[in-house]
């Protein structure tokens, strides 16, 4: 009885090239200090290379999330967990393109095991970078 107010949940996707991929145990956490903007983007500090990056959505989304606590199965997962309706089919292969992007900038690495961030780049920095940019 009543069964139109539960809230249904999404069906989830088998999400085959996660399964499939040899990342997804792996934690990933970031090893760059970053910066919140004024207008809700950030910007990263190559530890790397003197350079200052900044990012689209879906890169953003990733470096904020990358804590070190869950593993990209676990964070698919919890994307998934998030949609209402249908969960995207590509889901899964957007989070792992995603991710290897920004593996490729070198602000994120994985892990086999859980890592605990440093206080450094666990928070945004308390700088005001942008003021020293100017």
């Amino acid at each position: 009885m009543f069964n139109f107010f539960k809230k249904r949940k999404p069906v989830i996707p088998p999400f085959d090239k996660l399964q499939a991929s040899p990342i997804k145990d792996c934690y990933f956490y970031r090893v760059a200090q970053w910066h919140r903007l004024s207008d809700g983007n950030i910007l990263a500090i190559d530890p790397n290379a003197p350079r200052i990056v900044t990012f689209d959505p879906w890169p953003q989304l990733i470096f904020l999330e990358a804590d070190g606590k869950r593993t990209v199965t676990e964070f698919v997962a919890y994307l998934a967990s998030s949609y209402e309706k249908e969960v995207p089919l590509e889901l899964d292969d957007t989070v792992l393109t995603t991710i290897d992007n920004v593996l490729k900038t070198g602000l994120i690495q994985l892990s086999t095991i859980p890592i605990q961030l440093d206080p450094k780049i666990l928070k945004p920095s308390d700088n005001n970078i942008i003021d020293k940019l100017k």
